[in-house]
């Protein structure tokens, strides 16, 4: 803690013989010829302890103590009063909550004795203090964290449940189209199905070390293009690197998993492309294209993409050039970043 005193004295002549006193004992007396001098002085810079004279030129006492109250809680404040008065004096100490009083005549040397005393209990009272300011922010974060979580977890369930459920009525739906067909067809749509049920089940908070995105992304494809020989795979551009949130990393896997799906049963042969790019510290912008064949339009199919994107990204922007198709999805990519 600070070994220096700010001194409310417009005396220049008290002011000095304190100063020369507690020079002596190695302790900075820092001059203030009115309250809000004082105040600035402490502002700028750490304040052991605040020597007032009672009769301050530009301020009440106790607005002098409230502010210091509100503002510098770690400093100490002592009293010199011209008169005693035993009512003067109970009002400061309970009031006030003034730490020690001294009345003229002034032995400065003893006075010198009794501020160590004040500046050393001062320094037992700013540890206390700190430590509860300390605790409170602690709890504060903890709190804060427990919302963000509690949120987190909210919208996290709430994808799941809709995504396990669109994906339900998806593959019934799928399912009865299929009816009849063979059974290298049906095995086909049984992997597909396995795969979706896959990154549903990835839907979790923990953390996946990534060395390259791009790599884990062809490897998705690949499984994909085993059920879909018409998919082709072109350039693979990911910013991911480092320890990923898993429901991050598979709600961006699932996106473009299920992009390329939808482009093999809406164009027959499809290439599927992605870029991406950070947009802020935590936040990350894939772009999917899919290009070639011929779109058909698969309403229902259509319905399925829509809804599933949505629940995947924050934001979907979708454009069409010829024969080319890009979904631009904006996503977070930690685990527990707070709403803008």
């Amino acid at each position: 803690m600070a070994r220096n005193i700010v001194y409310i004295q417009a005396n220049e002549k008290i002011a000095q013989s304190f100063q020369d006193t507690f020079r002596e004992r190695n302790i900075d007396l820092i001059i203030a010829s009115s309250a809000q001098e004082a105040l600035q002085i402490m502002s700028q810079q750490e304040v052991g302890l605040l020597l007032v004279d009672i009769n301050i030129p530009d301020m009440r006492l106790s607005k002098l103590v409230e502010i210091c109250t509100r503002d510098f809680p770690t400093v100490a404040m002592n009293v010199c009063v011209d008169v005693l008065n035993s009512l003067l004096v109970t009002k400061l100490v309970n009031r006030h909550a003034i730490h020690k009083i001294f009345v003229a005549p002034w032995d400065v040397k003893e006075m010198v004795e009794e501020i160590e005393e004040s500046l050393d209990a001062a320094e037992i009272d700013r540890e206390q203090i700190l430590h509860e300011n300390r605790l409170l922010k602690e709890n504060e974060q903890l709190q804060d964290t427990i919302r963000t979580l509690t949120e987190a977890l909210k919208k996290q369930q709430y994808s799941y449940n809709k995504l396990r459920a669109l994906t339900d009525l998806f593959f019934r739906h799928a399912v009865n189209a299929h009816d009849g067909e063979d059974e290298q067809a049906q095995a086909a749509l049984a992997e597909i199905k396995r795969i979706f049920d896959m990154y549903l089940r990835m839907q979790t908070t923990d953390k996946i070390d990534i060395d390259r995105f791009e790599d884990v992304l062809a490897s998705d494809l690949t499984k994909l293009k085993e059920s879909m020989p018409g998919l082709s795979v072109g350039d693979l551009i990911s910013c991911l690197i480092g320890g990923v949130p898993k429901v991050k990393a598979a709600n961006i896997r699932f996106a473009v998993w299920f992009l390329a799906y939808y482009g093999c049963r809406t164009r027959g042969n499809c290439r599927v492309s992605v870029s991406s790019q950070f947009m802020t510290a935590t936040r990350a912008m894939f772009e999917i294209t899919l290009e070639g064949g011929i779109k058909n339009k698969v309403p229902f199919l259509e319905q399925y993409l829509t809804d599933t994107l949505y629940l995947l990204g924050e934001t979907v922007e979708q454009t069409e050039e010829g024969d080319k198709t890009s979904y631009r999805l904006e996503f977070p990519t930690v685990a527990n970043e707070p709403e803008a």
